[in-house]
């Protein structure tokens, strides 16, 4: 119950904006979910994963695949606000670009051009 009002509701804050950063920037907060979790059950020698598992909460990639799953489920189903109505269309174009292998190519891929440098 602590870990749920007092730590898990600071982490599920904003998580969809700061959950992909880079891992050397979300281990640390990763690394203090642990000790608080090992804290507040007084568990010191048990792995953490099993600690999570038997209080059923969950761990901190977990709870940012929620959220994000969470807001895309309300974003395609247009209950956003109106600033997110054109959030995605690069992620339309680039999955349109993913279906035609051709474009594909030449979207992934620089064409390389070779220069003559007069001397």
């Amino acid at each position: 119950m602590l870990h749920h009002s007092k730590i898990n509701s600071r982490v599920q804050y904003r998580i969809v904006a700061w959950g992909r950063a880079a891992s050397c920037h979300v281990q640390p907060i990763s690394i203090v979910l642990n000790r608080a979790m090992r804290c507040t059950n007084n568990l010191w020698n048990n792995k953490v994963t099993t600690i999570y598992k038997t209080q059923k909460i969950l761990q901190l990639k977990d709870i940012y695949n929620l959220e994000v799953s969470k807001f895309m489920y309300i974003y395609t189903n247009s209950q956003l606000p109106a600033t997110f109505n054109n959030y995605f269309n690069s992620l339309q174009m680039f999955i349109h670009i993913i279906k035609d292998k051709s474009k594909l190519d030449n979207f992934l891929c620089q064409k390389h051009v070779q220069t003559h440098t007069l001397k």
